[in-house]
This record gives C-alpha cells, sequence and structure tokens, in this order.
C-alpha cells in the first residue's frame, strides 16, 4: 500500500486553501497559525511542490495548489460522509450544544447523563464561551441567562435562577452576621462577569459596606464559590452552582430561607429542527422555570 500523507497535514491546507488565509483556518481547527503554517510546510516538503505564494500579510494557491486542493477538498468532504455515515450506522445522532462554562460545570454537566440514559442514541458535544452567542459557530442549541446576549435567537426559558449569602462555616464562627443587612466589616467576594449578584442582594437588604475591607474580586463563579470554601469572605452565588457546596457542609448560608431571584436560563434555538434538537430541548423544559 503507497504511504498516505498525514491527514492533519491535509485538512491544514485544504481550509487554508478554501479560506484563502492561514489565520482563518487556524481558527476553524482550533489550531495556531504557526502549527497551520507548519502542517503545509511539511506537505509541501513531502509533495516536492509549493502549494501557496506567501506574502508579507497575505497568501494565495500557486497553479499546484490550485489543482491539488480541488483534491484534497473531497477528500475531506468524503471522509466527513464516511464518518457520518459510521456515526449513524451506530445510532448516535450529533448534537452540539454551547453553553455557559460554571452552568455547564455546576449544572449541565451533573445531569447529563440523566439525559443519555433517557437518548443514547443522541451524542451531546457541549462547547462553552461566555458573553453573547457567537452565530458564526457551529452548534445546534445554546444556553444563556442575559437577554443581551441572545443575538436574536429564539429563547425558550427553562430554568429560574435564584441567589443566596454563602461562607464558609470556619468564616461564620469567626464573623457571625445579626441580620442579611447588616453585614458592614465583612469582606465581600465579587465577581466580575456577576457584579448583578451583590447588587440584587443590596437592592434587597440595603446595607453600609463603605467601613468594610476592600472587596475580593474574582472573574467567575466558580472561583468565588472556592473562596468563600476557603474562609476569604461572603459571596452570593446562584444555588444552582452551590447546591452541593451545601449538603456537603463546605459552605453554609448564614440565612438560607433567604434567597434572591436573579435571572432566567433559556434554550436559544437556531435553524435546525430535527428529532434531536426537540429531544434535547424538551429534557431542558422538565426542569421548567
Amino acid at each position: 500500500m503507497k504511504k498516505i500523507h498525514s491527514l492533519p497535514h491535509l485538512s491544514a491546507f485544504e481550509a487554508a486553501a478554501r479560506l484563502g488565509s492561514f489565520s482563518a483556518a487556524a481558527d476553524e481547527l482550533f489550531l495556531t497559525t504557526g502549527a497551520v503554517s507548519r502542517h503545509i510546510r511539511s506537505l509541501e516538503a513531502q509533495l516536492g511542490v509549493t502549494l501557496f505564494y506567501r506574502g508579507h500579510k497575505s497568501v494565495r494557491l500557486t497553479q499546484a495548489g490550485e489543482n491539488f486542493s480541488r483534491t484534497a477538498s473531497r477528500v475531506i468532504s468524503e471522509l466527513y460522509a464516511a464518518e457520518s455515515a459510521l456515526k449513524a450506522i451506530a445510532g448516535r445522532q450529533r448534537l452540539v450544544v454551547h453553553s455557559l462554562p460554571t452552568f455547564t460545570m455546576h449544572w449541565l454537566m451533573p445531569k447529563l447523563a440523566a439525559f443519555n440514559e433517557i437518548h443514547p442514541e443522541v451524542a451531546v458535544d457541549i462547547t462553552t464561551a461566555t458573553g453573547a452567542v457567537d452565530r458564526n459557530m457551529p452548534f445546534d442549541l445554546a444556553i444563556r441567562r442575559d437577554p443581551a446576549h441572545f443575538s436574536g435567537l429564539k429563547a425558550i426559558p427553562f430554568l429560574q435562577e435564584d441567589s443566596l449569602l454563602v461562607c464558609s462555616q470556619s468564616y461564620l464562627r469567626t464573623m457571625p452576621i445579626s441580620a442579611p443587612d447588616n453585614l458592614a466589616g465583612h469582606t465581600a467576594i465579587r465577581i466580575r462577569a456577576r457584579e448583578d449578584l451583590w447588587r440584587s442582594w443590596l437592592n434587597t437588604y440595603p446595607t453600609a459596606l463603605d467601613a468594610s475591607p476592600p472587596p475580593l474580586t474574582l472573574d467567575h463563579t466558580f472561583a468565588a464559590i472556592q473562596a468563600a470554601e476557603d474562609g476569604l469572605g461572603l459571596a452570593v452565588v446562584p444555588y444552582l452552582f452551590c447546591a452541593k457546596h451545601l449538603s456537603s457542609g463546605r459552605l453554609v448560608s448564614p440565612f438560607p430561607a433567604l434567597t434572591i431571584r436573579t435571572g432566567v436560563y433559556s434554550l436559544l434555538l437556531r435553524d435546525r429542527d430535527d428529532e434531536v434538537v426537540r429531544k434535547f430541548a424538551t429534557w431542558l423544559q422538565t426542569f421548567q422555570a
């Protein structure tokens, strides 16, 4: 059997030829631009021809590159079709869900086994990012909380978010709290991505924090949960994300009966509308807000 050229080399070349850019190919393949360039140089060395003219800020195909790109495109397309056919034979239908990192870590992943048990024929792929949904990304469904991040997609609310005040047991023993509106002297653990949490708490239970130590500000909710668990202060976090910590005693709430509504998670639908999408959407809606 004749030697087959490396598939990663071929994939990098096909993407760069189709997109007309090494950097665009890198973005599509989740590689660095340097890695794409190295793959293509290796392919050129194997073939013994130059496939691209390389300018200062641009590349273009040589005649040999144009000829080879047609073959490469056909080969990649046929491989993709063969892969899809094999997955269909195996009875696994792929569904790409684009979600939020902390929501995925603390809520979706622990429940996904239940969906897999109900629908073993569906293979769920999950990608995560914060901020507005990028409609150019390949996904079938998205999950977001902030309506400003829906990007014009049809939204189906499915899960309400309530938040509460939490800290470690050792912190509460050292720094007792008499009332939800009496937090002077306490360190507030704030979350850059969720400034609304403390703001909502203070709107509901007004208190003066001016005389308190400087707040500890972290990027993400999971970091704030860890900081509270380590006894670094008080955090306002969604119950969805700290339920296990509370049940295990790693966190406590000084006022467990006091919660504030801080949002609703929505399922965002795009063009794909088939049985697989409906299965996942129906399952999520069993947790209806």
